[in-house]
């Protein structure tokens, strides 16, 4: 998702129990940096970075100053102001001393290849078809495009909504993405080709193999009058054929989705649809910001990512544990969607850090308001320059315990061109990467 807006006093709060933040990161000694995963893990990571709080609030006061003047309000500055204060107090907290065993891809300018979307822009899932072709990607007009690495160019694959297709295309304004359709969750049925996308407006669909035309599968009308509010995540089980997804809340659409984070709130479901009855079950409620799914190896459990609370849970769909949920891992960052490695583990995609004042302003519902109450412009102008400043870890590989085993780190350029991501692709020895916020895939070689 794109920045959220806690994340404005993220930068460096909070010591990391995983791979954390790197401002320059140097290797333990008589260890060298990793470029190759067959090398041997990089054991210590010594890691520093340091906000000093008047640094902080200077910038966020230059940030706001010309905009402070235009807000009718004293009582609204005076809340804006207090927003700077809050980020300087906790920048008195921001230095860090991280040391892991986590294993450190450090992707500095050159290591990544960038694959412009050629005007289109948000790749937020990205998938390959059952004959390894692709990969696809969804983007903000409603289209969901496949690169085509022969001719080293991508070609419209499909859209939510077909009828709207020669107005959307290309089209960046979120404030039609409830007409154009916002393709976010991708899996192809590797038995039948048939593509399943979970459209943040339009709901869950599917698009056959032959046509390449979208169809509503779970129609956004399924709950009587209210439609999709932001349908997110979707996973297969082939052993059963039923289709798992998210709906990240019910009261916030998509384009609101900083409400949902700062708001705390919890009206996220996990939804399983069966394509024998075509029904719908609410399989888990009252989630904060459901996001990323992703089925296990052995088919016995999903993984999947609550935003809000930096937590990973498992959902066990077989063993004695079935249809019962328990958190796998609190993170330090705020998750996006989980991908399954090759390898083994799971690849997290990172949207931001989370940082102690992401702790209280879901914890101070006096806090929240606050916040909401700031014109939200201001917020995410301050929000995307101190991301700039302090966040560089962008991907975690868990394995099946929770354990953070693997961290993309990036630095130098990269910092500005991946500011968060949405989620990781691994195939055939290649990162894919990519970002909610970007016009462009990042593909990174192992």
């Amino acid at each position: 998702m794109p920045h959220l807006l806690i994340y404005i006093a993220q930068s460096g709060l909070e010591r990391g129990r995983h791979a954390r933040q790197v401002k320059q990161c140097r290797p333990g000694s008589g260890s060298s940096p990793i470029t190759n995963l067959q090398q041997p893990a990089c054991v210590v990571a010594q890691c520093k970075f340091t906000l000093l709080p008047a640094a902080s609030l200077l910038l966020l006061l230059l940030l706001l100053h010309h905009h402070l003047l235009l807000l009718p309000l004293v009582a609204m500055r005076a809340e804006v102001l207090l927003l700077a204060a809050l980020v300087a107090a906790a920048a008195l907290l921001s230095s860090l001393d991280s040391r892991s065993d986590v294993r450190l891809l450090e992707v500095g300018d050159g290591d990544l290849e960038l694959v412009p979307l050629d005007g289109a822009a948000g790749p937020e899932s990205i998938i390959f078809d059952k004959s390894g072709e692709g990969p696809f990607t969804g983007v903000s007009d409603g289209r969901v495009l496949r690169w085509k690495p022969e001719e080293r160019r991508w070609e419209e694959h499909s859209c939510s909504a077909p009828e709207l297709l020669h107005s959307c295309r290309s089209s960046q304004d979120p404030g039609r993405e409830h007409e154009c359709g916002r393709p976010l969750g991708l899996k192809f049925n590797s038995e039948t080709g048939e593509l399943y996308v979970a459209d943040a407006y339009r709901g869950l669909r599917v698009v056959g193999p032959e046509d390449n035309v979208s169809r509503p599968l779970v129609p956004p009308e399924w709950q009587g009058s209210r439609p999709f509010s932001f349908a997110n995540g979707v996973e297969i089980d082939y052993e059963t054929g039923a289709i798992y997804f998210t709906e990240t809340s019910t009261r916030f659409r998509r384009r609101e989705f900083l409400n949902i984070v700062i708001s705390g709130d919890n009206t996220g479901k996990l939804l399983k649809y069966d394509p024998k009855s075509t029904g719908v079950e609410v399989l888990v409620d009252g989630l904060a910001f459901a996001n990323g799914l992703a089925m296990s190896r052995d088919g016995t459990y999903l993984l999947l990512a609550e935003t809000t609370t930096g937590k990973i849970l498992r959902y066990w769909i077989k063993t004695p544990k079935a249809s019962t949920l328990e958190e796998v891992v609190q993170l330090s960052w705020f998750p996006d969607n989980i991908k399954m490695s090759p390898r083994g583990g799971f690849w997290v995609g990172l949207h931001a850090k989370r940082g102690k004042i992401a702790g209280w302003s879901i914890s101070y519902p006096w806090l929240r308001q606050l916040i909401l109450k700031l014109p939200m412009r201001h917020v995410q102008r301050a929000s995307w320059l101190l991301n700039r400043l302090g966040r560089q870890v962008i991907a975690i590989r868990l394995n099946e315990e929770g354990k953070t085993i693997e961290a993309i780190c990036v630095h130098g350029a990269l910092q500005k061109v991946f500011r968060s991501v949405s989620e990781v692709e691994e195939r055939d020895g290649s990162l894919w990467i990519g970002s909610v916020m970007s016009p462009f895939l990042g593909v990174y070689r192992l």
